[in-house]
């Protein structure tokens, strides 16, 4: 082995740098196997892509939250020790803050993740392996997942090779 090893590393690494990649998959794929027997069966999820467009706003700690955001039917907000985060309809953003626009939202309906960890993972996981970031959203009653405008084929592409469904359905914020 040690003579083989030698004559690997002698050649520029090659054989050396495929036999890593080869454990590196082997590895992944353990660790999926595992996180499947640890959990269940894996999470299969039906998804529906909405057709609004968000921003996700960022205003000062002890912004009052704008009310056309506190009394509108699609958004969301977060207070920290640093800042309020709005995540709201393209149409509803507030003006004059600092933003990020062109989000999309998939919403898994009927599944929260309060009560279930496999459906966070269930979707984060092929959408980071697709090398799509994220931002999740949890409620009592539903997952929301917004990512960028562009990425959203390759997103649906992931979730779809995941196992995932989508399903065609008009929801949308209201105008």
């Amino acid at each position: 082995m040690t003579a083989w090893f030698d004559k690997a590393c002698r050649k520029g690494g090659e054989i050396l740098h495929s036999l890593t990649l080869s454990y590196a998959s082997i590895a992944r794929r353990w660790l999926t196997v595992t996180r499947m027997n640890t959990t269940g069966a894996e999470k299969k999820l039906t998804l529906f892509l909405l057709n609004d467009k968000f921003t996700i706003s960022k205003l000062a700690q002890f912004a009052e939250l704008p009310m056309i955001v506190a009394k509108g039917e699609m958004c969301f907000s977060a207070r920290t020790d640093e800042e309020l985060v709005i995540i709201t309809p393209e149409f509803m953003a507030p003006n004059n803050v600092q933003q990020e626009t062109g989000f999309r939202a998939i919403r898994v309906e009927g599944e929260s993740s309060l009560k279930d960890t496999r459906v966070i993972s269930a979707l984060i996981d092929p959408l980071t392996a697709a090398g799509i970031g994220t931002v999740v959203w949890t409620t009592f009653n539903s997952v929301y997942v917004f990512l960028r405008e562009e990425k959203i084929v390759d997103a649906v592409k992931a979730l779809q090779h995941a196992g995932h469904t989508f399903e065609h359905k008009e929801v949308m914020a209201p105008k």
